[in-house]
């Protein structure tokens, strides 16, 4: 991934030139536009229409840059396909960026603002607020590293990265438990969460083995339902495994996480 910067009418336009903005790319954005900012370029129109994947660091990148600009100038996304705008809607974060279909539209839309600034200038607002997600997403995402988790009846490694949960919420994310060997129900809080299961702290004591149901919101707009299966405990920490999750849960939690598949020891 590239990006190309050029300057029409006053306006700074950055191309990006490839198909993914992912967490390989997405430091070096940062640190670009932090630089183009201070240098004074604070109308900006990012052109996405050759972008076809996004992940959560890509997008914490983005919002870096929005707040940075901090109203005094407008931030403007144009060419954003549907997977994109899928995963604004799902992290909220479609009610905070101006989004386009194309260059021309962003121009348009950015002059009206200028004008508005020139007619009646006002103190610099504050911007709006990515919905759900915690400051630590919009300066420096991480995953934990690939530690094992041991199974048991199996020595295959966690087949996912795992996101804490405060890199992605700036509240605990809570779950509805329902234990289907003691027929007990619990309130619980994810530690951090995956593709493939969650890590959790229970009320409630649990064994190994044990099948769960859990249900709960992560951020606004998403909702899951999901059958899970205890597979580790250690001092009362639980790790939770997915049984057959639903496409929509996976689709979600891999485009939020940026969740890389793990090969088998």
């Amino acid at each position: 991934m590239r990006i190309k910067t050029e300057i029409v009418n006053k306006i700074f336009i950055v191309t990006f030139e490839g198909r993914r903005f992912d967490a390989s790319f997405a430091q070096v954005f940062v640190k670009s536009m932090q630089h183009y900012i201070q240098r004074g370029h604070l109308d900006i129109v990012l052109d996405l229409a050759s972008v076809e994947f996004v992940d959560s660091m890509g997008i914490g990148a983005i919002v870096h840059c929005l707040n940075q600009i901090n109203g005094r100038g407008q931030l403007v996304l144009c060419g954003v396909n549907d997977t994109v705008v899928n995963l604004l809607k799902m992290t909220g974060l479609d009610d905070v960026f101006v989004q386009v279909a194309d260059r021309n539209e962003a121009f348009k839309r950015l002059n009206v603002e200028k004008k508005k600034r020139v007619v009646a200038p006002v103190s610099a607002p504050t911007p709006p607020k990515a919905k759900g997600f915690d400051e630590a997403l919009l300066s420096s995402l991480s995953m934990e590293s690939d530690d094992p988790v041991q199974e048991v009846s199996s020595g295959e490694r966690r087949k996912y990265r795992r996101i804490d949960h405060k890199h992605i919420l700036n509240e605990d994310i809570i779950l509805k438990c329902f234990n289907k060997n003691s027929g007990k129900q619990s309130t619980t809080v994810v530690l951090d969460i995956s593709p493939g299961g969650v890590l959790l702290v229970s009320q409630s004591k649990c064994t190994i083995g044990d099948e769960l149901i859990l249900e709960g919101r992560i951020g606004i707009n998403f909702k899951f339902r999901e059958r899970a299966v205890i597979r580790n405990c250690r001092e009362g920490k639980y790790g939770i495994e997915f049984i057959d999750p639903s496409e929509k849960t996976i689709s979600f939690l891999q485009q939020l996480t940026g969740s890389v598949m793990m090969g088998k020891t």
